[in-house]
């Protein structure tokens, strides 16, 4: 028995004929006569009683009526749920972000993406780089979007993920307001820097501002911290300066953003999955749109600035 056969049933019960059948179907009358010859044959049972008024279905053809249209209901929503996961428009879809790109440009990606594909199933975590690397190799996330532009990846991670860069973002210096109008040439004299634990899969800041400060400021110290967002809080409470984007320090009052160092490079926009692992349509709607939605371009070498200026 096959799912023509099934459909051919149902046309003559809902007809209560062969050949009424056969005209909705737009097929002469003896193949629909044969197909159901042959599957009372196959089954071994009589499905319809035929009477000088029509066809009814007997109590086996009224079970097969039943179950044997939710089973051509379910092929056909099967049908075309694997045809829109071909598209990239259904599924479930497993994100690892860094706080600072969900700020930057994740969220507002998301939000184009869930209005062209509402039926995808999102996940996103937010949490360190090492952790999202580390979530990207043991396949607890899809894809991962990171702060880095891929020479600041150290090797673990360039062997074992692919990468797409989608661009840049600024980065400005969070001081406190009230020590705004100070002028430090080369970030030398401000004193304490409020910077991320360091990693051990990335090149960042605080590799960064130890090279550039390190040596060269006696007022140089650090307070190492677990995510931007408490780095923000920090500086409005006068601890000390940080590097964040405007979406992450324009919810503190009390900080003032300034121009970063010149050794201060923009943060690069990378996306990047385990390496072998299928790039689904899911994934690929997902590059698509982050790309679409990106909002900045580089304008010289690590300056970023927005696509509407």
């Amino acid at each position: 028995m096959d799912f023509k056969q099934i459909e051919y049933f149902r046309a003559v019960v809902e007809a209560g004929s062969v050949s009424g059948a056969a005209k909705r179907l737009g097929l002469t009358q003896p193949p629909v006569s044969t197909a159901i010859s042959r599957i009372e044959r196959e089954l071994g049972v009589r499905l319809l009683e035929r009477t000088p008024k029509g066809v009814h279905p007997t109590d086996a053809g009224l079970h097969l009526l039943k179950v044997g249209g939710r089973l051509i209901s379910d092929r056909t929503n099967l049908c075309r749920t694997l045809a829109m996961m071909g598209e990239g428009l259904v599924g479930h879809l497993r994100i690892g972000a860094e706080p600072m790109v969900i700020d930057a440009f994740v969220a507002d990606a998301l939000s184009d993406f869930t209005i062209d594909a509402p039926d995808v199933h999102i996940s996103l975590t937010d949490g360190s780089p090492d952790l999202i690397v580390k979530g990207i190799f043991s396949g607890e996330y899809d894809m991962g979007c990171l702060p880095f532009f891929t020479e600041q990846f150290r090797s673990v991670v360039t062997e074992y993920c692919d990468y797409l860069e989608v661009g840049a973002f600024p980065i400005s210096l969070a001081v406190p307001r009230r020590r705004s109008r100070e002028d430090h040439p080369g970030g030398v004299g401000w004193g304490r820097w409020i910077v991320p634990h360091r990693l051990t899969m990335f090149y960042g800041f605080p590799d960064a501002a130890e090279q550039a400060l390190a040596e060269v400021d006696e007022t140089y110290s650090t307070i190492e911290v677990s995510t931007p967002q408490t780095s923000a809080a920090l500086v409005a409470a006068g601890l000390g300066v940080a590097l964040m984007t405007e979406q992450m320090a324009k919810w503190h009052p009390g900080i003032a953003l300034v121009s970063a160092p010149p050794w201060v490079p923009s943060l690069g926009a990378t996306l990047f999955w385990r390496r072998g692992a299928e790039v689904t349509p899911l994934m690929q709607r997902w590059i698509e749109a982050v790309r679409e939605s990106f909002p900045w371009q580089l304008e010289g070498p690590g300056r970023a600035i927005h696509k509407s200026m």
